[in-house]
């Protein structure tokens, strides 16, 4: 699981009391158990990555890793159990494949939907009357005015997505820059 800009939450993450239970590492058989055993897993997955702050996970290195192996009860994850997990998450509209196409080797992991962001930095605009003003994406994620946000920091993909929703409801305008760094937006009210 790499995130090169990730800045973990203070404190360690609180994994649940069933994470230390063994047959959570093996995909149940019985169908309803699964569902159980998947919805568990789902929302592990968000609130480890939530915690975190990781945006994405590559299924080969992620398996050999918190959460996906408890090294305390010498468990781990299969990575074709992991491939439905975030299929689910893809499902649900908290993840989506990243990658070569049909690949399922990685992925992006939305903890937050971009609806979401996209309410947040609308608000901040709001709050700080930053409404008609051009700025660019990465005074938006890294600026000294957004220190503090949610969303600061928040990896690049995932702020692009939550722009694009803006933009979608007609409260933003993008502007095309030579990376996704530089590239501009424009909040409406």
């Amino acid at each position: 699981m790499s995130n090169t800009t990730a800045v973990p939450t203070p404190g360690a993450f609180q994994f649940p009391e069933i994470y230390n239970f063994p047959p959570l590492f093996t995909r149940q058989p019985n169908e309803s158990t699964w569902q159980e055993q998947r919805r568990q897993w789902c929302d592990l997955i968000l609130a480890y990555y939530r915690h975190n702050r990781l945006y994405s996970l590559t299924l080969a290195e992620a398996i050999t890793e918190p959460p996906f192996t408890n090294r305390q009860i010498h468990r781990s994850l299969r990575v074709d159990v992991l491939r439905e997990l975030v299929d689910d998450l893809v499902k649900q509209g908290n993840a989506s494949w990243t990658g070569a196409k049909n690949a399922k080797d990685s992925c992006l992991v939305l903890w937050r939907k971009p609806e979401v962001w996209a309410s947040m930095i609308y608000q901040w605009a709001n709050e700080r009357g930053l409404f008609n003003t051009v700025l660019t994406v990465f005074e938006l994620a890294n600026g000294d005015d957004t220190v503090g946000q949610e969303f600061h920091n928040l990896d690049s993909v995932t702020l692009r997505r939550a722009l694009d929703v803006l933009q979608s409801q007609g409260k933003a305008q993008l502007f095309v820059g030579t990376s996704d760094e530089d590239m501009g937006v424009k909040l409406f009210a």
